[in-house]
């Protein structure tokens, strides 16, 4: 590992924590981009956590050019601000796989928490052999889609489902009940892979979309600003009493958990952590698939853990659709994998393909609740 800090004593520490595991090994320190590179050229470390807030060419072109010329897996060093949280999002998008928070003095925080996030983290990033980036939010063609499992069929184009024009906008204004709700949960890696997906629907997609994503209270609405700048629909932080409506994406709010609520509203509380999280994946489904039954959809995308499994499998158990993300285009495969263990995963597809296959199952549940 390679710890990259301006700061001396920020790097002493991290690289205690590091050595802390008996199975991680501190290769070297840097304290400024220029060195980091010509030790990253000489040493080839296996991970890299990298601090943003550096002199010379600064964290942002060091992560650049590490990732242009010697891809590593690197895990970023964020403090807590809006402006620490809208850094590490930019270098997410660039290529760096994970984020941590830097001990600041005077703030409250459990070291050992620190200390094991940061272990856990540079772990997961040490055994991930490809780092991609789609950089921009744009829409792939079709012929650069990755291709899908030999299991699934081509789900066709999201404009085209529905083969009229009318009955796109017949769905979009069906009450959320009718064509239901999808729920999507991801963790590590998920920024880049929720703008993937979310950048293949239509600007009108006929379902309220709710998104729980590991991240803290002022990372959640950097990263629903960010996501509505890269697509077309109304991406938002979700807030207590929240309407569901087609065409909306809401993001679950960084230390609060987001439930459903009777007349297609959302509400958020501060109830204990489940398996760690807060907001849970598994909450947020479980609410969903009591509220909706079988008109959900349940996405798993990227990230560490097993967070979503039984979510996804109470989705499952109530006749709704689910979709895990493809083990080839995950950061990090734990939460999808522990959902297709389960038994509980209709569809497993990259997610722009995962995209594609949220429109085809409702248009197919639009023409049978119409009988078209």
């Amino acid at each position: 590992m390679l710890v990259v800090d301006d700061s001396p004593f920020v790097c002493d520490l991290l690289a205690r924590h590091l050595r802390s595991a008996p199975d991680l090994r501190v290769v070297g320190m840097a304290y400024d981009g220029e060195q980091a590179i010509r030790i990253i050229e000489e040493l080839r470390p296996d991970a890299i956590t990298l601090d943003l807030d550096m002199p010379g060419i600064g964290g942002l072109a060091t992560l650049e050019a590490i990732m242009h010329r010697f891809p590593t897996p690197i895990v970023i060093v964020s403090g807590v601000s809006i402006r620490a949280a809208e850094a590490a999002l930019r270098a997410i998008n660039t290529g760096a796989v994970d984020f941590v928070f830097k001990y600041s003095p005077g703030e409250d925080t459990d070291p050992e928490i620190l200390r094991r996030d940061i272990v856990t983290k540079v772990r997961a990033a040490a055994r991930i052999k490809v780092v991609r980036s789609l950089r921009g939010g744009r829409r792939l063609p079709d012929e650069q889609m990755p291709p899908a499992p030999a299991s699934l069929k081509t789900a066709p184009h999201a404009a085209d489902v529905f083969h009229s024009r009318r009955a796109w906008e017949e769905a979009a204004t069906a009450l959320p009940p009718l064509l239901g709700v999808v729920v999507i949960g991801a963790s590590t890696g998920g920024p880049i892979a929720l703008r993937e997906l979310l950048s293949n629907l239509p600007p009108d997609f006929p379902v309220p979309i709710v998104v729980v994503q590991h991240m803290p209270a002022t990372f959640t609405p950097v990263l629903a600003a960010q996501l509505n700048r890269q697509v077309s629909l109304h991406v938002r932080e979700a807030v207590e009493g929240d309407l569901l409506q087609p065409g909306v994406a809401l993001i679950a709010p960084g230390n609060k958990h987001l439930v459903f609520r009777p007349s297609h509203r959302v509400g958020t509380n501060q109830h204990p952590a489940v398996g760690g999280h807060r907001p849970s994946v598994d909450v947020t489904m479980q609410s969903a698939a009591r509220l909706y039954g079988g008109t959900v959809r349940g996405v798993i995308l990227t990230g560490m853990g097993s967070d979503g499994a039984l979510g996804i499998a109470e989705i499952y158990a109530r006749g709704g659709a689910t979709f895990a993300q493809d083990a080839a285009s995950c950061v990090v495969n734990g939460m999808p994998q522990r959902a297709i263990e389960k038994g509980v995963v209709d569809y497993v597809a990259p997610p722009i393909r995962i995209a594609h296959l949220l429109c085809a199952n409702l248009a197919r549940t639009y023409r049978q609740a119409f009988a078209l």
